[in-house]
């Protein structure tokens, strides 16, 4: 879903969009190479959903010389009530990388909003911001859309998420930045369901179901990975191949990206990178959006 450093900034504008169209509040964001995980405070969960995936999609195909529908068919919704149900759900979106082995701790993955709260206490930090003309901002989005005048860019030109989410929401559930630091330190055990039961308000939050397409195994691993030792600095990120194969692989082969190259031309590649590189045959189909 995200081929380069670009892709993401995108995505987190058009998301900005979608949260003034539809008055949604988003609290906390993770995007993965393969999928997105968002907590938001909405009436209307599916449009919201729809409208950014419709948009991300348009400009997807469009860069990509790429059709049809990006990632599985629908959308998957969950309702989440109560206090602590909600801290147990942005404690997995938060800490996604760390899950997916992205990362030897949640703040070591760039792409999700774990940096927001409590920023300036934790990390001694406040917002880059380059310019903040309508104008400029607006070049941006696609044509005629609609804004506010709070939104300011940062120096990547992507949209601050101080200005479009609900991260002071988030601190309220944390209350101090010590208490965020240890929920992010966390491993998962007994102890986070008995902290939901205090709720009384249904069952609780699971990996399972934050990662609600994945088997076992699969959820095995991500709960090994919380420790940090599995992380692998060495290892080739989804991010670095997709650029390579776009960027070198492709043209060589007289496309501007794997779309516009036939399967045969993309399994070819496939076998280089396994012989050459040595990287698991998964993460190269994934990449070469081979079946």
């Amino acid at each position: 879903m995200f081929r380069d450093r670009e892709d993401y900034g995108v995505f987190l504008n058009l998301a900005a969009l979608r949260c003034y169209s539809t008055g949604s509040e988003l609290l906390v964001d993770a995007e993965m190479s393969t999928h997105v995980h968002l907590n938001v405070f909405t009436d209307c969960p599916m449009r919201f959903g729809s409208a950014l995936r419709m948009s991300y999609t348009k400009y997807f195909n469009h860069k990509y010389g790429r059709k049809g529908r990006l990632g599985e068919h629908g959308i998957f919704l969950q309702r989440i009530s109560g206090f602590q149900h909600q801290v147990v759900a942005m404690n997995y979106i938060f800490r996604n990388g760390l899950h997916h082995g992205a990362a030897a701790t949640a703040f070591g993955y760039s792409f999700c909003s774990v940096k927001e709260p409590f920023k300036e206490d934790i990390f001694g930090e406040t917002d880059r911001v380059t310019y903040t003309s309508r104008t400029e901002i607006a070049s941006i989005f696609p044509e005629h859309a609609d804004f506010p005048d709070n939104y300011m860019l940062d120096y990547k030109g992507v949209i601050l998420r101080s200005c479009f989410m609900e991260t002071r929401r988030v601190e309220q559930f944390y209350v101090t930045p010590r208490n965020f630091l240890f929920q992010m330190n966390r491993l998962t055990d007994d102890s986070w369901i008995r902290d939901q039961e205090q709720d009384k308000t249904g069952s609780p939050i699971r990996l399972s179901d934050i990662e609600h397409d994945a088997d076992e195994n699969a959820i095995a691993r991500m709960l090994k990975n919380e420790s940090g030792r599995s992380f692998n600095k060495s290892a080739l990120t989804d991010l670095s191949l997709c650029e390579l194969i776009d960027k070198e692989l492709a043209i060589r082969h007289g496309a501007t990206s794997i779309y516009g190259l036939p399967e045969t031309t993309r399994k070819r590649i496939a076998k280089e990178l396994y012989h050459d590189r040595h990287l698991p045959m998964p993460q190269i189909k994934r990449c070469l959006a081979l079946p």
